[in-house]
């Protein structure tokens, strides 16, 4: 029996929930303990810029005083869009015993339905 790895020391809740749950539901090679790893701190970085964005609101003064987005939303867009990318990585199983497809594979079998379901009615 292989023993559940240690979560990475200084992960807020959001990360740690996440890494309890799938360190203890899956047996874990090195590398994807290190993927893990970088997905639970990005879920962490996520729930600070929302909190970030939630005390300071959406938008801040520009150079001009003019309303600009706060920076922390194009932090938490570049974030979630590397979490989207570790996340695939890692390829958990969805309920179905599956992986579940990365950004690139969603797109292919999208278009590929699209294809197929237009096929008859050419």
């Amino acid at each position: 029996m292989t023993e559940t790895p240690a979560p990475p020391a200084g992960l807020a809740p959001r990360g740690s929930a996440f890494w309890a749950t799938v360190a203890g539901s899956y047996v874990l090679a090195v590398a994807e303990v290190e993927l893990l790893t970088e997905v639970c701190r990005s879920l962490d970085d996520v729930e600070a810029l929302h909190r970030t964005v939630a005390a300071e609101g959406r938008t801040v003064a520009g150079s001009r005083g003019q309303p600009r987005a706060h920076p922390a939303l194009a932090e938490l867009r570049a974030t979630r869009v590397v979490l989207g990318r570790l996340l695939a990585q890692l390829e958990l199983p969805d309920v179905d015993g599956e992986s579940l497809p990365s950004p690139v594979q969603a797109r292919g079998r999208r278009a590929a339905r699209e294809r197929w379901d237009h096929r008859g009615t050419a």
